[in-house]
């Protein structure tokens, strides 16, 4: 199989250089939900000659991954003039006219400085806590011409990181699937929808793509040599048959946390079973053993239980089991057929989509409480939700716009966001 490597897609193209000074200790760590946005102002970035345009994407990159994060309220630049006619402006300390900032309910404010130097970026980002009246981040970027946008996601996680205590996710990418000429490929683009790239030319049928944990491999399923098997390509772009159980279908891969292991569903024995499988010794183990349909299996993020679909009841619903294969038990009961669980990164949460009045939609069931809360509301079909690296976001493909196209929503369903336009993409998985 020929395949883009993910080298350079997978691994941090803008690294930060040595801080320029050592930032104080996190101020505040927020957690949970309720809790008041960071007004925060991010003026235009200055440019060294000819770099007006990449300063500027910068600028309005930083702005929108930290409007998406959710933790700030991105001051309008129609307010930063005001800093400069402010009677205050002459209080300044360390450069920083704090108090005008705070006149217009700035919290925080990050100046960036964009310039080339033999053809490679120059970033430098300084982001000072106005109430406080201390820089808290200093730190120097670098990386090619043309990863200003990564060079921005950067910087926004560690402005996140800096002002919550929680790392970002705007450095994150969604792999998903989609048609080109007759075949189904995998793509990969970054999590605001940017960049959007084919990463397998196989010329077959390539569904249900899985991040491993260290985001450095990617498993599917796939249909070369004629029967479908599970695929991986890492980050070099070498991609390798692993070995399962066999069986006319073997679809649904999904790693295990410590990334060693995948889980899947196979029809060896006539019906589909889930399997776990050892990716460096191919050894496989069968956990289910059921006359019914068991399919779309998903690791727990402390690797001692499994979700997964099965009709077993008699119609499809989620079903969690221990990672050994005992003790399963339903936990969907909010609907006539539930499919593709995912857990949420701190194993708190299931989401799932639900049939409701012929239509699936994304539910989220709270594990420890049962409660089911109904994110989307019949606007087409929604279906094959995944969480984002912080559990703040889940990803899903939905077919409102017409076609399945890949979406963005708040944990809570707010905040929609279309990523992809008549593709036909479908399958998201982030990380």
């Amino acid at each position: 199989m020929r395949a883009t490597p993910l080298g350079p897609l997978l691994l941090l193209l803008a690294c930060p250089l040595a801080a320029q000074e050592t930032p104080p200790p996190v101020r505040g760590v927020i957690e949970g939900q309720g809790f008041t946005k960071i007004a925060i102002a991010i003026p235009n970035a200055k440019a060294a000659g000819g770099t007006s345009a990449l300063a500027q994407e910068l600028v309005e990159t930083v702005r929108a991954d930290l409007d998406f994060s959710g933790y700030f309220d991105v001051l309008s630049p129609t307010l930063y003039g005001m800093v400069e006619t402010s009677p205050s402006r002459g209080n300044v300390q360390n450069g920083v006219p704090y108090q005008a900032w705070q006149e217009i309910g700035a919290a925080g404010v990050a100046f960036t400085e964009v310039a080339l130097a033999g053809g490679k970026l120059d970033v430098q980002a300084m982001v000072h806590d106005a109430p406080t009246k201390t820089l808290v981040l200093a730190r120097r970027y670098g990386g090619s011409s043309d990863a200003v946008r990564r060079v921005a996601h950067q910087i926004a996680d560690d402005i996140v990181t800096a002002f919550t205590g929680q790392k970002g996710i705007a450095m994150s990418r969604i792999a998903f699937v989609s048609g080109h000429k007759d075949a189904k490929e995998v793509y990969l683009m970054d999590y605001d929808g940017q960049r959007i790239r084919r990463i397998t030319s196989s010329g077959v049928l390539n569904l249900s793509p899985a991040w491993s944990p260290d985001a450095h491999k990617i498993a599917f399923v796939s249909w070369r040599g004629g029967r479908p098997g599970i695929q991986v390509l890492d980050d070099a772009g070498k991609s390798v048959r692993v070995k399962t159980v066999g069986g006319e279908l073997t679809s649904a891969p999904e790693w295990s946390p410590e990334g060693r292991r995948l889980v899947y569903n196979s029809t060896l024995d006539g019906n589909s079973e889930i399997y776990v499988s050892d990716v460096d010794s191919g050894r496989s183990t069968r956990l289910t053993r059921s006359p019914a349909i068991d399919t779309s299996p998903s690791f727990s993020p402390n690797a001692r239980e499994i979700a997964f679909t099965s009709d077993r009841g008699g119609t499809p619903q989620i079903y969690v089991m221990d990672a050994e294969g005992l003790n399963v038990r339903r936990v969907s009961f909010d609907s006539s057929y539930c499919d593709s669980p995912a857990w949420s990164p701190d194993g708190s949460k299931l989401a799932y989509a639900a049939r409701y009045d012929g239509r699936f939609d994304v539910v989220v069931l709270d594990m420890a409480t049962g409660k089911v809360e109904r994110l989307t509301h019949g606007e087409g079909n929604n279906e094959n939700p995944r969480w984002s690296p912080d559990g703040r976001h889940l990803a899903f493909a939905s077919s409102r716009a017409g076609s399945y196209d890949i979406y963005t929503m708040q944990e809570d369903g707010g905040n929609v966001r279309r990523h992809t336009k008549g593709g036909d993409a479908f399958m998201p998985d982030w990380r």
